[in-house]
């Protein structure tokens, strides 16, 4: 029985959401033109829990978990930003449970790996660029929908795939973009008060290996209250007044 081209099988279509695609528009205009995909994540937690204080200092991990499908399917070697997202009743009580705010995660890097699977969630590995965030890479887990959320080798895949369902699938968010915030600029980044003092502000000559000031000897030094104008008077005021 012939089947009517109409109603032929076709490539799942990524759903519609125009809340969120007037925020990547938003977006967009806030940074620099490049060629970043925009993902909009919540962060979930540090990669093996948080480190004990005494603990050897490790490279940070962090997770970041997605139910809002990316503006173009992520595949390996794509580079993206990762703006973070928190319900917008946070800061305005009378916001709806689908309002979110956004802030930028000062992620910025390119997914260098698949780590595996969180449930129907497949778990990308991204590597970050951004020169003053100490986090090195992050996994961000990301609903399995092929062409739709991800576009990945079959032999790239690892096994144990759970094809996500309709309902991991967060198509009714409406996300506010964030005006007035700079942007991370990946291996670039600076702070905004660097950006505003330079990079010499903040440099101070230190004599080598006691990283003392020169010119003034080692070690703690007892400084007189009537070494600063005007504290000897005050002092002596205080003493009289009981």
């Amino acid at each position: 029985m012939l089947v009517p081209p109409a109603t032929l099988p076709g490539p799942v279509a990524a759903p519609k959401n125009t809340f969120v695609d007037k925020a990547r528009a938003e977006e967009r205009e806030l940074q620099a033109p490049d060629d970043l995909t925009i993902v909009y994540a919540r962060w979930a937690g540090c990669v093996g829990g948080r480190a004990r204080r005494t603990a050897p200092r490790e490279k940070k991990k962090h997770i970041y978990s997605s139910a809002i499908p990316p503006e173009r399917p992520l595949r390996l070697g794509m580079r993206v930003r990762i703006l973070a997202t928190t319900p917008a009743w946070y800061s305005t009580p009378g916001d709806g449970p689908e309002k979110y705010d956004t802030y930028d995660a000062h992620i910025v890097g390119v997914v260098v790996g698949i780590a595996g699977w969180k449930d129907r969630k497949v778990v990308l590995e991204i590597k970050n660029e951004c020169s003053v965030n100490d986090v090195e890479s992050i996994k961000l887990r990301v609903p399995f929908v092929p062409e739709v959320t991800v576009q990945l080798e079959a032999d790239s895949i690892p096994k144990g795939q759970r094809e996500a369902q309709e309902a991991d699938l967060n198509t009714y968010a409406a996300i506010s973009a964030c005006p007035g915030e700079s942007r991370c600029g990946g291996s670039a980044c600076w702070l905004p008060w660097r950006k505003l003092v330079g990079e010499a502000f903040i440099w101070e000559p230190m004599a080598e290996d006691v990283s003392e000031r020169p010119g003034i000897k080692p070690g703690r030094k007892r400084v007189p209250l009537s070494h600063f104008a005007g504290w000897g008077k005050t002092a002596d005021a205080e003493k009289e007044r009981f």
